[in-house]
């Protein structure tokens, strides 16, 4: 009991010490919660498309002094079909050029049969008549030679949307338009970035030739089709010219001709030039080429 009191006592003396003089209550303080700062998303920078470069093509230009290199690419026009001495104007221009710039070369793809869709892709279990171009042109230019590419091309494009598409109509032509322009952007494009001077044919009106006229070719064209042909050829002609004009390249122009009209000019078919007629083409080529010749 004794040790009982003992505490109690110890208690209430602790209790009762003075507080200090200088003691000064101190105020309550009050936390504040802590904030939560939530940011508003912002939304990403939009992506800006980087614009695609456009592509422009100097005009036609001089080709250098020395040798050159030239490529024909084409259809049978090319080849040379018809002719019996096998030359061909890519046969006739070499002689020409060589009289002039000795050492000349030219390389002949033209393919019979072959409209601008096989000598983009090939046909015939051949290679595609572009590519072999845009290859000689740039061992030529490795070489320091200039190089001039003849293009041919669209005559079986047109004999074959009449003879073998059915009834074409306006919508069938306005696509086999687009294809061909297409096409035209793929083979001037390549030509022309690989260092090429390009010279390209306006076709004539081959719906007049006599092969055409006399019903001995393509005979599923009708009268009525070969109007219409008439006039899709004029609408690719605009398209070639466009297309040059586009590319910097040089047009022949075979559509103010009569060389597929005159028999004289004219191998038996009916369709094709006799050596005659190889030796007009020639000169017509010739012409234009010698403004980047000299």
């Amino acid at each position: 009991m004794r040790r009982i009191y003992i505490l109690t006592a110890l208690f209430l003396s602790a209790c009762l010490q003075e507080v200090p003089s200088n003691w000064t209550p101190q105020p309550l303080q009050i936390l504040a919660p802590t904030q939560i700062v939530t940011e508003t998303p912002t939304s990403p920078a939009p992506i800006v498309p980087t614009p695609t470069p456009v592509l422009v093509f100097s005009p036609p230009a001089a080709l250098p002094a020395g040798p050159i290199s030239m490529v024909a690419i084409g259809d049978s026009l090319t080849q040379g079909d018809g002719d019996e001495t096998g030359r061909g104007y890519p046969g006739r221009i070499i002689e020409l050029v060589n009289a002039i710039r000795p050492n000349s070369s030219i390389a002949n793809f033209g393919q019979s049969g072959w409209n601008s869709n096989a000598l983009i892709n090939g046909d015939q279990g051949l290679p595609g008549q572009l590519q072999r171009a845009v290859s000689e042109v740039q061992t030529a230019k490795e070489q320091g030679r200039g190089a001039v590419v003849f293009v041919w091309i669209g005559s079986n494009d047109l004999w074959y949307l009449y003879e073998y598409e059915g009834d074409v109509n306006d919508e069938a032509e306005a696509q086999d338009l687009q294809r061909f322009s297409s096409n035209l952007d793929i083979i001037l494009k390549e030509l022309r970035l690989a260092g090429a001077e390009v010279i390209i044919a306006l076709l004539d009106d081959q719906s007049v030739r006599p092969v055409a006229i006399q019903g001995q070719a393509f005979t599923s064209i009708t009268t009525e089709e070969l109007g219409r042909m008439s006039l899709q050829v004029q609408h690719y002609n605009e398209v070639i010219a466009q297309k040059a004009d586009e590319y910097g390249a040089l047009t022949v122009d075979f559509y103010s001709t009569d060389i597929f009209t005159d028999q004289a000019a004219l191998s038996d078919d009916g369709n094709h030039p006799n050596p005659t007629g190889y030796d007009l083409i020639t000169q017509k080529w010739f012409e234009v080429l010698s403004l980047i010749l000299e």
